[in-house]
């Protein structure tokens, strides 16, 4: 009888050490990660520029930018540029690693540089280019170079944070 007794209880506690093993495992799930996106949607005439702020978060931020053309053919070296960029709100400067459209990458800061990624059209030959504009203030802008370039564009920055 006493032998039943041990089995009962060995098998209760299990079942108690599996309930609290369960509940435990329940209480330190992850939290649900929530990624906000914002679109700017622009038109650059050459020479033109456009400044827009980033969000104000303790995280790095994902920038994407498009240059749609609608030449009919394959832009080469691409149309697409993206950053990611980190506001340090301690001192106001902005840190970033950039790609360029032709794949070559860019790491720097606001205390060094400006330029952030560029769109190209060969050596030596710049599109369009994503740079700081007022670090302090959380503010990058998008240029189109009026040398480059002869008609208005079009361009879409999608950030993500």
């Amino acid at each position: 009888m006493s032998r039943m007794k041990l089995i009962c209880a060995v098998l209760i506690l299990g079942a108690a050490v599996g309930i609290v093993l369960q509940t435990l495992a329940s209480a330190v799930q992850e939290p649900t990660l929530t990624v906000k996106e914002l679109q700017l949607s622009f038109m650059l005439a050459p020479g033109g520029s456009r400044t827009f702020t980033l969000p104000n978060v303790k995280s790095p931020i994902r920038i994407e930018v498009s240059f749609p053309t609608t030449n009919g053919g394959v832009q080469e070296p691409s149309e697409v540029m993206w950053a990611l960029v980190n506001r340090d709100s301690g001192n106001g400067n902005i840190t970033w690693i950039g790609t360029n459209s032709d794949g070559t990458s860019l790491g720097s800061n606001s205390l060094q540089s400006t330029d952030i990624a560029n769109i190209t059209c060969g050596s030596d030959c710049t599109i369009t280019s994503l740079s700081v504009a007022n670090a302090s203030a959380g503010q990058l802008v998008m240029t189109q170079n009026a040398d480059t370039t002869s008609i208005t564009c079009a361009y879409i920055v999608r950030l993500y944070y």
